[in-house]
Parts: C-alpha cells; structure tokens; sequence
C-alpha cells in the first residue's frame, strides 16, 4: 500500500500551511514526479483555502504558475470555480502583459531612434528570458535602464507620448532627486494606457547596493525582443542583480525567488567563481547567497557543494532566512516598519562603510526628510 506524502511540513522552522505549501510547489515551470504527487496529495487531502491560496499566489507574482501547473496536474480535482477563476485572472494577466511587452517595444525604438543607450530590465525580457512565455510571469510596470544624462532626455521623450511624472519636480529639483542617493528611478505615468515607466539610471538606491552602474554598462550582452536588438545582461550578472533587487525589498515576493530558481535552471554552467568574486567585490555577498539559500529551501533548486559551503560559512544567512521565512510563509500581515528594514539592511551588507551609508537614510527619515519620505 502506497504511503501519503505528509502534509505538513516545516521549512527553517516555520511550519507551513498547506496552501502556502501547494503555493510553493507549483512556484516552477519544471515539476518532478515527486513534487506532481505532492500537489495531487495536498488537493486531495487537504481542507484547503482556496481563496487564500488564490490571494497568495496574486500577492507573491506566482499567479501564472499556480494555473499552469494545477490545470495540467489536477485540472479534475481543483474545484471548478476556482479553476475557473484562476483561469480568467491568468488570460487577464497575460492580456496585459503582451500590452505593456508591446508598449516596450515602441519605447525602445523611439530611444534607439534618439540615440538613447537602454536597457529593459525585469518585467517583460525577464518573462521571455527565463519563462519562454509573457504570460508565466506577473509583472504592472516597465523599467528601462539608461545613463544619467539621459535621464531628462528620456522624460522629454515620454512626456512627448502622454506621460507625466508621478512626482513634480522643478527643474533644481530635478537635478537634487538625480544626485540623491536614496534614489535611482523616476517614475512617469501614462494614465490612459494604466502605464507607468520606471527610468532607472542606477539598479537600486547606494543605500541598499553597491553596484556600480559602470560596470553593469560595460558588460552587456545582445538579445532580441518584438523584432527588434536589445541589450540586456549576463546569467552572472542577472542573478546579481535579481538578488540585490529583492533584498531591497527584503524578499517580499515569492516570484523573486521563483526567478532566481528559473535562472539557474537555464544557466546549469554558471561561472559561480565569478559570481561570488563580483558580489563581493560590491559588497553583496551577503545579499546573493541570502537568495541561493531562500530559493534552495522554499523553492529546491540543487546548488554546488561548494556554494553550499561558502553559504553556510555565513552564519547570519541562515539567521536572516528564517526571519524571512517566518514573515513570508505564516502569511500574516507584516508591513515592516522602516526600523525592522534598517536593521536588515545593516545585517546584510558586511563592510562599515555601507552598514553606515544606510544609518544615514534611517537619519534622514527620523528627521523627516520629504525626499526620503518620498521615496517608493
């Protein structure tokens, strides 16, 4: 007689729910036979919150998958209306997606067209890149990488294509928020199309990266999107920048950690020396291998023995794990409050200088800085 899986389980000592469980099962475009009848074991077994579920899975970006792969594994035993709703949240989804992939495109044109270098970043090259599909991602806006004295150009440019600025800045104003170092997109909004494009002239703010956009301009690699070239990163860079990316926001998303897992799987020959040499040469090493081991716990990738080492070297990575874990996975309501995201930022970075560089911001906000207050 075949045994159950057990449905209960525990991951850095949290104990997971169920439905959270299922949510991080089907958090993949790749399902093996054991983790196939574990979804099959927990529909059938478990009293499940379909709503939440369905909340969850919006809230963390793993909508898409959460379809894809219950109507392809379980498409019988899911309750018809919640695979009916799920479905249309999907077609939904996808519908805007190929909108905003399309708007995009025309953007790039125009600043290829202008003699403005860009560079997408996340949203849609990030869905073709490591899903094979627009659809199997979530993501509501564009980012667009480009220098900053291209910064206002590019406004021109979209103001030109009825945007206007989320914020509004004089023109001294301009140039301060530019220099700023809690700072390092500005945010336009096309209110007809529900658009709004995030410039980036640098990944993240200095405060919580230090990345230098030089070297993210001097190593760029071709791709193509829509028809036409683009440029866009390397698979070391990439997972750098994912990393940092979601440490900004101290790991909020489960969808993060989904495309790290997607990256790596598309990536097996990852140059890992390379990797950890340039994240520790920004003063992120604490950030990347945080995000290796949140994706090997919640979402299984395999990783080498030796990265495995080097991660559990860092005894404040599993310490700082599992405060993640407890926040993401008990699916309470933690809107951190700006000191808890201090001292994370604190303990993730390793150097003084930018353990002190974030001090700074918290002073900034605790006298009530309006461009610190401003910040998104």
């Amino acid at each position: 007689m075949q045994t159950l899986p057990k449905l209960n389980s525990n991951i850095l000592g949290v104990n997971v729910s169920p439905e959270m469980q299922l949510l991080l099962d089907c958090a993949s475009t790749k399902i093996d036979a054991a983790k196939t009848e574990h979804i099959k074991s927990l529909i059938e077994q478990a009293d499940l919150d379909w709503q939440k579920i369905t909340s969850s899975a919006w809230k963390h970006g793993l909508m898409p998958l959460l379809y894809t792969n219950l109507n392809a594994i379980a498409p019988d035993t899911v309750p018809k209306d919640v695979l009916n709703q799920l479905r249309q949240l999907f077609y939904t989804n996808a519908q805007r997606s190929f909108m905003l992939t399309g708007e995009l495109v025309q953007l790039l044109r125009l600043l290829q067209e202008n003699g403005i270098l860009a560079v997408p970043y996340k949203g849609p090259v990030l869905a073709n890149l490591l899903y094979g599909n627009i659809g199997l991602r979530q993501f509501c806006d564009l980012d667009i990488l480009v220098q900053q004295q291209d910064v206002l150009k590019f406004k021109t440019l979209l103001l030109s294509r009825g945007y206007r600025p989320k914020i509004q800045l004089t023109e001294a104003e301009e140039i301060t928020y530019l220099k700023d170092k809690s700072k390092h997109t500005y945010n336009l909004i096309n209110d007809s199309k529900g658009i709004m494009v995030e410039i980036h002239w640098r990944i993240t703010p200095r405060y919580t990266s230090a990345i230098e956009v030089k070297y993210v301009w001097e190593n760029l690699c071709s791709s193509s999107l829509g028809g036409i070239k683009i440029y866009t990163f390397s698979a070391e860079d990439w997972l750098l920048l994912l990393t940092n990316h979601a440490s900004r926001h101290r790991w909020e998303k489960l969808s993060w950690l989904a495309d790290i897992a997607e990256l790596l799987r598309h990536n097996p020959e990852i140059n890992w020396e390379k990797v950890i040499q340039k994240a520790s040469d920004f003063d992120c090493r604490r950030m990347l291998f945080l995000g290796l081991f949140l994706t090997h716990q919640l979402i299984g990738i395999n990783l080498p023995t030796e990265v495995i080492n080097k991660i559990t070297n860092d005894q404040k990575v599993a310490k700082l794990a599992s405060e993640i874990c407890l926040d993401i996975l008990s699916q309470t309501n933690t809107n951190h409050k700006f000191m808890q995201n201090t001292l994370y930022h604190i303990e993730v970075r390793e150097r003084l200088i930018n353990k002190i560089l974030y001090l700074e911001l918290f002073w900034r906000w605790l006298m009530r800085d309006k461009s610190v207050l401003l910040d998104e």
